[in-house]
């Protein structure tokens, strides 16, 4: 997804999160004596690192840039004088990265596969260093480093049973709006479609749409259909759609929630706005549409356009029924940011010890702080922070309880690209529900019937 845009969260995270309301150069450390990641010293780190050397990571410049990296990049320099960080800021990662993974190339040693246009890391898990002797460290808080992080939020970085990739930031996703704006003109949220429908047409009374859409962004309206469909269908609904099941988005809870945006379309609630950063200042700033599906990220991404009487909040996604199979207040959330060290690079140690040190509390408090998103580190969330935008992230997780779900098919097979076209088509109109769920359901099969994909297992 762009700009940022996973394995289920369970309950520990809800109460930690509320409870606190180009080739790089120089000396490198010893590579992996295996093609999968450097053993810790008898020290347990910093796994041979070599002093001096110098480090290479590619970060995606997006919602979060690049600044919480070079933090903790100053923080390894000076804990390790003589270890220089070169963060280089990029928003193309499969422009930039895929090339230098190919034989012959040299990879940067820590990678940010974030974006529109990220690395199919399923189809390139050979590539990348195992990190569970990184998680089996020491962290620099005391302890062992997996010990520190929020339960079960390593799976999303598992691809055939090897742990490669290590997802940052934790994203609570659901309909981002304007609390005061509510407030004011007596609404709430909807719970279910058809008074969504309804507060489209209050809206449109007001010369305001109900949701606003970019062109790269089209797909935040799939994460919204699928949340929707999973809470009123159940898990048997987010299982099929993350194994890639033959008629999945055949399902009547898929069909039905995409049968109601289909009227949403049709009725004119829903407005193209360009570029999706256009888009959401348009919804933001101009407070031309109510409501955007959205994840964590949003309050930083726009942190310049959001007006100071808005109350920035995010609301759980609507049902078809009013008692649908999941509570109204199950949420989906889930670890993004994926950070991935290429087995082949020149200071894969220099790597490691990069991520140890955005692994401390300090670094993750300081993260959730500037951007208003939680971390995977527990008890990091700042307890004097009081933004709407994070605390009604809190207060989600905390009615969620043990409703929290997630998948990652999308991202984990690569199918954000074709899937985006997909819903610019439907959302401008031009192809119905039917269609969409085909095309959909076409992309999932054609993953599924591939010998060369190597898939995950789904519980």
């Amino acid at each position: 997804m762009p700009r940022p845009s996973r394995r289920q969260l369970l309950t520990a995270f809800a109460v930690a999160a509320v409870g606190p309301l180009a080739a790089c150069t120089g000396t490198p450390s010893p590579g992996p004596s295996s093609p999968t990641s450097p053993s810790p010293s008898p020290s347990g780190l910093p796994f041979g690192l070599v002093t001096p050397s110098r480090v290479e990571a590619v970060v995606f410049d997006g919602a979060f840039g690049v600044g919480y990296v070079e933090a903790a990049a100053a923080t390894m320099s000076a804990n390790h004088p003589g270890v220089t960080v070169r963060v280089r800021p990029v928003q193309d990662i499969i422009a930039v990265v895929e090339p230098r993974l190919a034989e012959g190339g040299t990879p940067p040693d820590l990678v940010d596969n974030s974006g529109a246009r990220l690395l199919p890391v399923a189809k390139l898990a050979d590539q990348f260093a195992e990190l569970d002797d990184l998680m089996d460290s020491a962290s620099l808080d005391g302890g062992v480093l997996r010990d520190t992080l929020q339960h079960d939020v390593l799976a999303t970085g598992t691809f055939n049973d090897r742990l490669i990739a290590l997802n940052y930031a934790l994203s609570v996703f659901g309909l981002w709006h304007s609390a005061a704006d509510f407030a004011a003109a007596g609404w709430e949220v909807p719970r279910t479609w058809d008074r969504m429908f309804e507060l489209g047409a209050a809206a449109k009374e007001q010369g305001r749409f109900l949701f606003a859409w970019g062109d790269e962004a089209a797909d935040y309206y799939q994460e919204l259909a699928i949340a929707s469909a999973v809470k009123e269908g159940g898990h048997e609904v987010r299982i099929a759609l993350d194994s890639l099941a033959e008629g999945a988005w055949s399902h009547p809870a898929v069909t039905g929630v995409l049968e109601q945006l289909e009227a949403i379309v049709a009725a004119g609630f829903v407005v193209h706005r360009g570029d999706y950063l256009a888009a959401q200042a348009s919804w933001l700033k101009d407070r031309a549409a109510l409501l955007y599906p959205a994840g964590s990220w949003l309050p930083t991404e726009m942190s310049e356009q959001i007006p100071a009487d808005y109350e920035l909040s995010v609301a759980p996604v609507p049902t078809l029924t009013a008692a649908p199979v999941l509570p109204h207040a199950a949420v989906h959330a889930t670890p993004t940011e994926q950070f991935l060290v290429p087995r082949r690079a020149s200071n894969v140690a220099g790597a490691f010890e990069l991520l140890r040190t955005m692994l401390t509390r300090e670094a993750a408090t300081e993260f959730s702080r500037e951007h208003l998103v939680p971390t995977i580190v527990r008890e990091s969330v700042p307890a004097d922070v009081t933004d709407t935008a994070l605390t009604s992230q809190a207060r989600l997780l905390a009615d969620a309880g043990a409703n929290v779900f997630s998948w990652r098919f999308v991202a984990h097979y690569g199918l954000s690209g074709e899937s985006n076209v997909a819903w610019a088509d439907f959302l401008s109109g031009q192809i119905t529900a039917s269609v969409l769920a085909a095309r959909l359901q076409t992309l999932a099969n054609r993953v599924r019937n591939d010998p060369a994909v190597e898939r995950y297992a789904v519980e």
